[in-house]
């Protein structure tokens, strides 16, 4: 697995027929959904796993996705989608993926590392100095969303776009689990070490990038959550800082949202990260564990 599964699925994004999704029976010719449903006595909320950067050729997504999305009352993404649109959330992201004055990256990483970096963006055609003031949390997502542009992945066709679009069109309310500033604190809670090795392991892995994304948007389709965790989650052992900063504690502080709105009376769909829903104390395994019924829905292929 690459480091770039790890941005586009999870951190660091359905349909039915008639009136409500439905679980299609056994033998019909089915395939599984990236959605899971929790249900209580008189409520349900949905949970859609994500690929946060979609390409051409993965449209359409499953229907299923906007089936769920019609008989929902409100969407939830990991962050207010409508607050990334606002100019000074850009400018306030920017500092914060900038090193403090006085600094640049070449202090924070290795000679080997820098070297590596200065390679990679004269292949790419881009100034050599280009990530000089960036964080190495930004030099992670820079890299990746790079490459994940070069291959065809755009922001605007991944759920979180297509459904923010749809919401504004249609007047359902939306609003986010985080704010943009928190997401990029949780760099700042990752080792040093571990997040140069992170930028090594992306720069060593460049030209499986495209592999990697058909990989893991064939398992995303389908619903392959065994499949999603083992792209995703081989190289984030379970209590790793890299897995429990980026994931597992995010994981955690979600749950008391989605229990509120179980609690309502309106029916929510969550969009998150596909990651964030599969494997070891993912969301779901978390609300099964405090007596939740979660079951994932299915769709006629």
């Amino acid at each position: 697995m690459t480091p770039f599964h790890r941005l586009l699925i999870p951190a660091l994004s359905c349909w039915a027929v008639g009136s409500a999704p439905v679980l299609l029976a056994a033998e019909n010719d089915v395939k599984s959904a990236s959605i899971w449903k929790v249900s209580d006595e008189d409520s349900s909320v949905y949970l859609a796993g994500s690929v946060h950067l979609l390409r051409e050729k993965d449209m359409p997504i499953p229907p299923i996705f906007d089936e769920v999305y019609a008989v929902s009352d409100e969407l939830i993404f990991e962050i207010d989608m409508a607050a990334m649109t606002d100019p000074a959330i850009a400018v306030k992201m920017r500092a914060l993926g900038s090193l403090p004055a006085g600094e640049n990256l070449g202090d924070r990483f290795s000679e080997e590392t820098m070297t590596k970096l200065e390679s990679y963006l004269s292949e790419r055609n881009f100034p050599r100095g280009l990530f000089d003031r960036f964080t190495p949390g930004m030099v992670f997502l820079t890299l990746s969303s790079i490459e994940a542009t070069r291959n065809g992945a755009r922001p605007d066709l991944g759920l979180e776009s297509q459904f923010y679009l749809k919401s504004e069109e249609d007047g359902k309310p939306s609003r986010g689990l985080e704010t943009p500033e928190y997401q990029m604190s949780r760099f700042d809670e990752i080792d040093p070490e571990n997040l140069e090795a992170l930028v090594n392991e992306s720069l060593d892995d460049i030209d499986q990038a495209e592999e990697s994304l058909d990989e893991i948007i064939s398992a995303w389709k389908t619903g392959d959550g065994e499949k999603i965790a083992e792209l995703i989650l081989e190289e984030m052992a379970s209590g790793s800082p890299l897995r429990e900063v980026l994931l597992t504690e995010r994981n955690k502080n979600w749950i008391p949202i989605i229990e509120e709105s179980l609690a309502g009376s309106d029916t929510v769909l969550f969009i998150v990260g596909a990651a964030h829903l599969v494997g070891e104390d993912s969301v779901v395994e978390l609300l099964q564990k405090k007596g939740h019924e979660v079951s994932q829905l299915e769709f006629e292929d």
